[in-house]
């Protein structure tokens, strides 16, 4: 059997350590990603085959029970915490088994031999799957009625909005309490871009250059900065 392919999801260093070493030990296992936040384990997982994940369940921003229920389909689930109040909720969703920290190898192994008596390969092998389109690709918000998952295709800008930002697409507009940082981070560099150190923009969603501002096709007028000026003027002119 193929080793399965994990990732580890912790926001606390330490953690990672302790699970790098263990996985690294162990020859069924292949360590193919490290992450300090739901979001960016996240928009790993939709481009990337996971078949085992390493999740604590307090994180800042998005925990790690809301991360799965944002998921329809997630891998096998190993939750690492050090709360044992969580257990019985986890096993709602695919958790096979729950490590509470701290925990020793032992124990580590146990959990992982009960992945692979849960463990059912694919139907396609990895290496067939085709990579996602641009129109597949999404975007994670924590908004205030729970978790959305937006198509990123469907996004025309992204605008900073104090301690929020705002997400809008075609249809609606997303508050989210994240920054466009964060945001960007999730963003494929050669659709979006930076205009203004306030405002993203999809490539695809502007109309013309103005001087100092772009015209989306939807009408909307927005500011380029000075920083981003030059970037901008350079990309469509060697699009072009």
């Amino acid at each position: 059997m193929e080793s399965l392919r994990c990732i580890v999801v912790d926001d606390e260093e330490g953690a990672h350590r302790v699970l790098d070493h263990y996985i690294k030990a162990t020859s069924s296992l292949v360590l193919v990603g490290n992450f300090y936040n739901a979001v960016s384990a996240m928009d790993f997982m939709f481009k990337h085959p996971v078949d085992l994940l390493f999740l604590d369940i307090n994180m800042p921003g998005i925990s790690g029970l809301d991360m799965l229920e944002a998921m329809s389909n997630p891998p096998l689930v190993v939750l690492t915490t050090a709360y044992t109040q969580y257990a019985l909720t986890g096993y709602k969703y695919r958790v096979v088994d729950y490590l509470v920290k701290p925990f020793e190898i032992a124990k580590f192994m146990a959990a992982v031999d009960n992945v692979f008596a849960r463990f059912k390969p694919p139907v396609a092998r990895h290496a067939d799957i085709p990579p996602p389109q641009t129109s597949d690709i999404s975007l994670i918000l924590k908004v205030d009625t729970g978790i959305v998952r937006i198509m990123t295709n469907d996004i025309t800008h992204i605008q900073s909005y104090g301690n929020y930002v705002k997400v809008f697409t075609k249809d609606k507009m997303y508050l989210s309490a994240s920054t466009t940082s964060e945001i960007e981070q999730q963003l494929d560099k050669r659709h979006f871009k930076r205009i203004h150190r306030s405002y993203i923009v999809a490539l695809s969603k502007i109309q013309s250059l103005e001087g100092a501002q772009v015209l989306l096709e939807n009408g909307l007028i927005l500011p380029v900065g000075k920083t981003y000026k030059r970037e901008i003027w350079e990309y469509f002119t060697n699009k072009g």
